[in-house]
């Protein structure tokens, strides 16, 4: 959230912007979209540093199995890069603990809605304010309200924290769980260019890929853009020094 000299999207975009607010009145009307200026504070631990839109208010959920509806309070910061880079979740709301790992909360009140490449190829299908809400929000909060009604975690929608839960996805992914060849396999996802057939398979066999899994690193590549599991990659290799 540091500053920018290029022209944020809600200027640049005038339409874009007044979409995005409408539709997301038309869906959580006690949310706002509003034009904030340095300081505004996001939660008790997070202010703006520079000019930018942000949605703040009350988002309601409904708990699974139950009739019942549980508001919470949340802000969400829209990148100046927005819709091509993913907007923030901030939990701004007492039973939202702050800095409460195990509930998936940093110590700035930011949500930790999952693994990067994973939520990146989501959202690229259906990028949006409404689409935020609907895949990312109101599940992280579903989530959050089981947690204070069974003051335990769900036996759903949770993967480790950190670098487990990263190496936990990319096995999902590829169907392979050894810890050392699913990091392999990940450099060879998050390279720019395409591994060649010739290359040994991450696998450990001692094949090369064409004879191996190169169909299946293939066809994740072109699920997956590599720019993201670089990003999980750089995640991996920082906690791990």
């Amino acid at each position: 959230m540091g500053f920018s000299l290029m022209t944020p999207w809600y200027k640049s975009n005038r339409k874009l912007f007044r979409e995005e607010r409408a539709a997301l009145t038309a869906v959580a009307p006690l949310l706002g979209m509003v034009t904030a200026g340095p300081g505004f504070r996001l939660n008790s631990e997070r202010s703006l540093e520079q000019e930018s839109v942000v949605v703040h208010g009350t988002y309601g959920i409904f708990i699974p199995d139950s009739a019942q509806q549980i508001e919470y309070g949340i802000s969400i910061f829209m990148p100046i890069k927005y819709p091509k880079h993913l907007p923030d979740m901030f939990c701004n709301d007492p039973m939202l603990a702050i800095d409460n790992i195990d509930r998936h909360i940093m110590d700035d009140g930011s949500a930790c809605l999952g693994v990067y490449a994973d939520i990146m190829t989501r959202w690229s299908l259906k990028p949006g304010i409404v689409s935020f809400l609907e895949n990312f929000v109101a599940p992280f909060l579903v989530w959050q309200a089981y947690y204070d009604a069974h003051q335990k975690p769900p036996s759903w929608g949770e993967r480790s924290h950190f670098t487990e839960g990263i190496i936990e996805y990319y096995a999902e992914l590829l169907g392979i769980y050894k810890r050392t060849s699913v990091v392999e396999f990940m450099k060879l996802l998050g390279r720019k260019n395409r591994p060649k057939g010739h290359e040994r398979c991450p696998c450990g066999s001692g094949d090369r890929l064409r004879n191996c899994h190169r169909d299946l690193l293939y066809s994740i590549r072109e699920k997956v853009a590599w720019q993201d599991v670089a990003k999980d990659l750089q995640t991996v290799f920082r906690d791990e020094r």
